[in-house]
């Protein structure tokens, strides 16, 4: 029998003890990083977890015996195969899938929890049971160095407050929303709430699985980083696109998220709200894009439209509903 196989009387059990939390970690050919990761969980203090991995490469990848070694060793873990389609979507899905927790927290295999994090988001879903989703902020492993994001204040918004902020790269882009920051309510994963693409978008898929989750119910997020998020130059399972692909995306998103608002009053329109963005991106761009494009970017600023939008992520970026407080 495979090891990490339950016969069906473990499998019984198991479905009788459902831990409050399933880590969903997808990986792919990422050992060393994997470890870090996983070791990262088993050195928290709150002890009711369960880890799926789902490797898109399968037994007989690099990484499945070293993955294989942690679930002999500690048995809430379990590796699974992304017998889906290959890609980091589907093997997302396939990690969330499988968990059978009351939340499922996602882990990419690049970054790691910080110490105490999984008790923090612990209490949050105590407090907040019927919300969608719970983030928080992260702190940023850059190749000069890690920036930390320390905070504490706890603020509940809306569905429709969320989908507001993610249209303005408001607060929620202030935050620093990954798939690693969020703790997700499990009854919105088996309602069918999954990683997907649309239209254009294959490089924005995190951005357009927070739109669906705001879509689903409230969210809680903290300003506290929970997480290391890793921005080094490592081996990435991200395609590079072009800045007029991000664009294109962009611009697909927004009119996605423009068409879900039930408030549209005061709000710039999506092609507005792309245009300001090309002049917020103009500063880590001019130098790797034509001079030409980043004049007609520089020259958006001249529009009363762009200078209205811009004012209006600037403003979102600093309110937060009122219903905030701090951790205990």
């Amino acid at each position: 029998m495979n090891p990490l196989q339950l016969d069906e009387s473990d499998s019984i059990r198991a479905r009788e003890v459902r831990p409050f939390i399933s880590i969903a970690i997808p990986t792919f050919r990422r050992p060393d990083l994997a470890r870090r990761t996983i070791e990262s969980v088993l050195q928290q203090s709150y002890s009711d977890w369960e880890m799926v991995i789902s490797d898109d490469e399968g037994p007989d990848g690099m990484s499945w015996d070293v993955l294989s070694e942690y679930a002999r060793i500690d048995s809430r873990i379990r590796v699974v195969e992304n017998l889906r389609p290959p890609g980091q979507v589907e093997n997302t899905n396939n990690a969330m899938l499988a968990g059978r927790g009351n939340w499922i927290k996602v882990l990419h295999d690049d970054d790691w929890l910080t110490p105490g994090s999984l008790e923090t988001f612990a209490e949050l879903a105590r407090r907040y049971p019927t919300v969608a989703f719970i983030t928080s902020t992260s702190h940023l492993l850059l190749d000069s160095g890690i920036r930390y994001r320390r905070g504490g204040r706890v603020t509940l918004y809306s569905g429709q407050q969320c989908l507001t902020d993610l249209y303005l790269v408001g607060k929620t882009r202030a935050l620093g929303i990954v798939p690693s920051t969020l703790l997700i309510n499990s009854e919105v994963i088996r309602a069918g709430c999954l990683m997907r693409n649309y239209k254009s978008i294959t490089w924005g898929v995190d951005q357009l699985f927070f739109v669906d989750l705001a879509c689903r119910g409230d969210m809680v997020a903290i300003d506290d980083g929970l997480i290391f998020y890793d921005m080094t130059s490592h081996a990435s399972i991200s395609g590079a696109k072009s800045f007029s692909q991000i664009d294109q995306e962009t611009l697909d998103l927004k009119h996605l998220t423009w068409s879900l608002l039930e408030d549209k009053q005061g709000l710039p329109d999506p092609d507005t709200i792309v245009r300001a963005l090309r002049v917020a991106r103009l500063r880590g761009r001019f130098r790797h894009q034509s001079w030409l494009t980043s004049v007609g970017d520089a020259f958006q600023i001249l529009r009363p439209s762009v200078i209205k939008a811009g004012r209006k992520a600037m403003r979102a970026r600093t309110h937060t509903p009122t219903a905030a407080h701090r951790l205990a």
